[in-house]
């Protein structure tokens, strides 16, 4: 199937291409002539320039480093220009927490996103619509599924999902696909009761096709002029590239959400779609959104959990003392005689920070989804207008050398004394990300049992060592650790004999786990 970058680039060839140019061109022009003059007590920041505003400057150089330079220059909250949005971002926790957690009744709304919302999700993404009833209805029916409580009980799923992991990398290395099955399967058999028994599967492929169309979007050129300039969304369909992109994204999109949604109501083990048509809320929903809001969780966490399990496997293989600390942790507190288990959590600090420490080093959302207020506020005496875009900038806060010494640098035991660090990787307020529970509590019962489990260290090929470049990052809405290889061996021959009594999982034991809820 023709990708979606394949399509746009093709459209540059269409007889009409260069009057529709002409024609976004005078309609960006005039919607910019009738743009209010920047307003004299916005926050500090860099000049921008006619009609573009900063974007320029992020041509040239990274947005990373366009910020850190930018708040070392400026301060905590400066203000931007993105072609036609005003945009303020933060880059201290603490002024994020006094906006985006005190002030949350103005600040929990989200700017508005032509393509990623309106055109290819239908405004039914739970992540990036705005705060209205649309909003509270998805986000009741989502904690009520991904809650503190509810999470406990998927902990026989998760038992069962990473015992298989442990077993698949008994006969491969390629942990990424291994990974992306264990993150796949239990979004997959949580959301509809599909369960992947297999590494080699299509499924996590498709998710992550689908995952990225808002961020080859993003990569577009037309795509990014009209999110930079909305007024030329006016353009007529003909002579609108962006919106045949979008159309193609969003029919796809639409069409495995709703195929996971039929999945889901036919299926016989207990599942998110069974419970949210029992719920009020449910029953009164659509089809197609209760399909966008399902398909959202179980996007999101997907993409959360392969993320941040490759990053500490990357970061595992880079720092093996910190691997060595932990093993000697899990030793002491588990023993060799069986897994860890959900319940020794609490007894495992090394652990728990290792994860902390990862998210912070190398943030899996840089940028956050930005915010919006809805009205007019003053803070710090600087005016932040109704609808301003809010950027809370967490790789500026994650490489903050007041909260973090030596930032570059992976120290897990920063983290030992929570009480003094701010974390900040889940959002702020009343957006903070609702599959926070789950995607940690899976995140941490995989790492413990490959921890407890193998060596992890550097592959070798034809007798060399392969070089990881750990700021080797593939960013778009994410940053994702781009492909490296790694080596798992077995600690012992003790721990190879517990790994061959694991013997992967089975379809019946999975629907069992999840109805014994």
């Amino acid at each position: 199937m023709t990708s979606n970058l394949a399509l746009a680039s093709g459209m540059a060839e269409y007889p009409l291409f260069g009057v529709s140019l002409l024609i976004i061109a005078c309609i960006t022009l005039y919607g910019v002539s009738l743009c209010c003059k920047q307003r004299s007590f916005l926050p500090p920041g860099p000049k921008p320039l006619p009609i573009v505003g900063n974007v320029h400057a992020m041509i040239r150089r990274s947005p990373m480093a366009c910020f850190q330079d930018w708040h070392e220059r400026f301060g905590p909250i400066i203000t931007l220009r993105y072609g036609q949005r005003l945009v303020v971002s933060i880059s201290s926790y603490r002024v994020a927490q006094e906006l985006l957690d005190k002030r949350g009744v103005i600040y929990s709304s989200r700017p508005r996103f032509i393509m990623a919302s309106e055109r290819m999700t239908n405004n039914m993404n739970l992540a990036i619509i705005p705060y209205n009833k649309r909003w509270q209805n998805h986000n009741r029916i989502a904690a009520s599924l991904l809650d503190a409580g509810a999470v406990k009980r998927y902990a026989p799923l998760q038992d069962l999902e990473s015992n298989r992991c442990l077993f698949d990398l008994q006969h491969s290395n390629d942990f990424s696909k291994i990974l992306a099955r264990y993150a796949a399967s239990t979004v997959l058999t949580l959301g509809y009761g599909i369960h992947l028994s297999r590494s080699d599967c299509n499924e996590p492929e498709e998710l992550e096709k689908i995952n990225a169309h808002p961020f080859e979007a993003l990569g577009s050129m037309y795509c990014r002029l009209v999110e930079l300039f909305p007024v030329v969304d006016r353009a007529p369909y003909v002579l609108a590239p962006w919106k045949w992109l979008a159309a193609h994204a969003q029919r796809e999109t639409t069409a495995l959400h709703m195929k996971h949604l039929a999945a889901g109501m036919s299926a016989s083990a207990w599942n998110w779609v069974h419970e949210a048509k029992a719920s009020k809320l449910g029953q009164l929903m659509p089809d197609e959104e209760l399909a966008y809001l399902i398909g959202t969780l179980q996007q999101a966490g997907f993409e959360a959990i392969l993320t941040v399990t490759r990053l500490l496997v990357k970061a595992i293989v880079l720092h093996p003392e910190c691997a060595e600390r932990a093993q000697e942790e899990l030793d002491h507190v588990v023993g060799s005689n069986r897994l860890p288990r959900m319940e020794d959590q609490n007894r495992l600090p090394y652990i728990h920070a290792m994860i902390n420490e990862a998210m912070r080093w190398q943030p899996p959302t840089p940028f956050a989804i930005p915010h919006a207020n809805t009205q007019d506020d003053v803070y710090m005496g600087y005016d932040i207008p109704k609808g301003t875009m809010i950027i809370p900038n967490i790789w500026v806060m994650a490489f903050d050398a007041n909260d973090f010494p030596d930032p570059y640098t992976y120290k897990p035991e920063r983290w030992l004394d929570a009480n003094k660090v701010p974390h900040s990787s889940f959002g702020f307020g009343r957006r903070v990300c609702p599959g926070r529970h789950l995607g940690y509590s899976s995140t941490f019962i995989v790492i413990a049992r490959l921890l407890w489990a193998y060596t992890i260290s550097h592959a070798y090929r034809d007798g060399k060592k392969v070089e990881i470049d750990p700021w080797d990052l593939k960013f778009t809405f994410t940053a994702a650790s781009k492909p490296f290889d790694a080596s798992f061996r077995a600690r012992s021959p003790h721990h190879h004999v517990a790994l061959c009594g694991k013997g992967g999982t089975r379809e019946g034991d999975t629907e069992r786990e999840i109805d014994r809820r």
